[in-house]
């Protein structure tokens, strides 16, 4: 710090502040001389200039003096000030602080409460789900559902929704604060636009308050049939929709969810999809879910295992059907008009021969695989396998209205399949092989065949023995996929098909006309190609990461009636 009476600072003045004092002098003796005229006063300069010396610079130390003055006045006071500003900066940040930290308090308090609150929450939805998973009675399983939605989330009028795969529309399954009424008339389609239906499909919750935001779901709010949906909640697995929650009120006057109880609820619709899923719920019928009878444990277990045998042999659609409606299949034996389909491998002994056992075995599963899944894809159901064979069954369990029509899809569908195989099994410098199909229609006979130790579902007759003879003239006509006529009459307007004329079929009497299917018609190619494209989109997962092969583009159909090959007799004819 500078001494008091330091007077260099004086000196340091700019210009400006010198020039202004010695004005501040001039204008001082301007202002003595001036009041000596007034009074009338007359100095009188001794003749010696030596008092006149003394008398400037007595003056001038005066101006000195003053400006030290006004120098010490101004950083006295300056210092205090900003001694008094420093200490009042230091109370306010120390207030400021205090309030800072109060706020933080309890702000770390209510986190802290809510941290417990949701651990709580989740300590409980854990201990219910867990209790969910377990449980393997329905009946049990649903009230735990209710318990859970009234007593840990607080809900007080609710409707649990259940999809009808069948009918491809949501019903009422248990329900509170509704009247017993809804369960036959409160019935949403799913393409009918709603809450339930967008939460439904896209396995993701409805709020309605954050609805009006949301371009999407603004045009749902207040739609009938349930105009009072405050959430739709979806209950889901990771692969399927099972059904929605319609919550419309909660206990007491809460009618808002935040963030945290939103995330809550979607994880708990998601733990009762699984709890539901692993009940085999969806085993049961609609019927059987809404009434207060409900399968036992070893029933539900029953109808689990007859679902797995059937999905084997033939779709989870006709799989559906016969599960809800067994009366619908006569098991003891039944005539029924279907299309049969046998596919052989060509050169199977020649394509053997090349690997191992293990190979071979790996190959003809991976064959199988795929021509099962085409078969299913087309209404088919799968009969039976024979070695390397296929034995296939249109509209026996199923009604079909043109079964020879799925038949032939499938067996063309069949044949692109394995021209994919073979390209990639050449790229992987494996041996490949081709196959052979006899497809007919006509009556057969269905029914469990065999003894009382075993015995099997399966078809049998005339038909039968005809598609088995016409896969196998394939070899002698160098084809690959030969019909009878009642099924040449269901896709006709679909296919290229060559007739072959005067054809003896080895055990039966006389000669007959069967067709050589060339492939689609240029105007159904669309269509049935685009059939085989799905299907091997659904196929391309087990296929290494291999892309589908592009199906060939359908060659045009001549307007020229293709000429028949006459009298194509075993042993015999041109």
């Amino acid at each position: 710090m500078p001494s008091p009476f330091d007077c260099r600072p004086f000196f340091r003045l700019g210009r400006s502040a010198r020039g202004g004092l010695l004005l501040l002098g001039l204008f001082l003796e301007a202002i003595g001389a001036t009041a000596a005229r007034a009074e009338g006063l007359e100095f009188v300069y001794p003749s010696s200039p030596f008092p006149w010396f003394v008398a400037e610079v007595l003056g001038v130390l005066l101006l000195v003096a003053v400006a030290i003055l006004l120098y010490l006045l101004r950083y006295i006071l300056g210092d205090k000030q900003i001694r008094l500003g420093a200490d009042l900066q230091k109370s306010l940040e120390k207030s400021y602080l205090e309030r800072q930290r109060e706020e933080f308090k309890k702000k770390s308090e209510a986190l802290n409460e809510r941290i417990r609150a949701v651990r709580n929450q989740l300590s409980t939805l854990f201990t219910k789900v867990k209790n969910l998973s377990t449980t393997l009675d329905p009946e049990q399983l649903f009230q735990n559902i209710n318990d859970m939605l009234v007593q840990e989330v607080g809900v007080s009028k609710f409707i649990l929704f259940l999809h009808d795969r069948e009918k491809q529309e949501l019903y009422p399954c248990r329900w509170q604060g509704f009247p017993d009424s809804i369960k036959g008339t409160l019935i949403i389609p799913l393409h009918q636009p709603h809450f339930l239906t967008f939460a439904f499909q896209r396995r993701r919750p409805v709020y309605r308050l954050a609805a009006t935001d949301d371009l999407e779901t603004r045009p749902l709010i207040d739609l009938p049939p349930l105009p009072g949906t405050l959430l739709a909640l979806p209950i889901h697995t990771q692969t399927e929709s099972l059904g929605v929650i319609h919550l419309e009120a909660f206990q007491g006057e809460r009618q808002e969810i935040d963030e945290a109880d939103l995330r809550f609820l979607t994880s708990l619709g998601s733990f009762m999809g699984m709890a539901l899923a692993n009940a085999n719920i969806l085993l049961q019928t609609r019927d059987e879910l809404t009434s207060t009878r409900q399968l036992t444990e070893q029933q539900l277990q029953e109808k689990k295992r007859l679902k797995e045998i059937f999905s084997r042999y033939t779709s989870p659609e006709l799989v559906e059907t016969i599960m809800k409606n067994p009366g619908s299949i006569r098991m003891g034996g039944t005539t029924k008009t279907a299309t049969i389909l046998f596919s052989d491998i060509a050169g199977f002994t020649r394509f053997s021969s090349r690997l191992t056992p293990e190979q071979v075995v790996h190959a003809i599963n991976e064959y199988l695989s795929r021509m099962t899944e085409i078969v299913l894809d087309n209404n088919g159901e799968i009969d039976k396998f024979i070695g390397d064979a296929v034995m296939a069954r249109f509209g026996v369990l199923a009604d079909l209205p043109l079964p020879g029509l799925s038949a032939v899809r499938a067996a063309l569908a069949m044949l692109e399949e394995v021209r994919h195989l073979q390209a990639r099994w050449a790229q992987e410098g494996r041996e490949g092989f081709s196959i052979r199909i006899g497809i007919a229609t006509g009556p057969v006979l269905a029914g469990n065949i065999g003894s009382e130790r075993r015995s099997e579902f399966t078809v049998m007759g005339t038909t039968v023995n005809l598609a088995s003879r016409l896969e196998a003239l394939n070899k002698e006509l160098k084809s690959s996929l030969l019909i009878d006529e009642p099924t040449y009459e269901q896709i006709s307007n679909e296919v290229r098909a060559v007739p072959r004329e005067n054809v003896a079929i080895r055990g039966l009497e006389g000669t007959m006309r069967v067709y050589e299917v060339l492939g689609y018609r240029e105007e159904a190619g669309v269509r049935g190609r685009g059939k085989i494209i799905r299907m091997k989109d659904k196929m391309a997962a087990g296929r290494s990461g291999q892309p589908p092969a592009e199906p060939l583009p359908a060659e045009p159909v001549s307007d020229a009636t293709p000429e028949p090959v006459q009298d194509h007799r075993p042993g015999g004819g041109s």
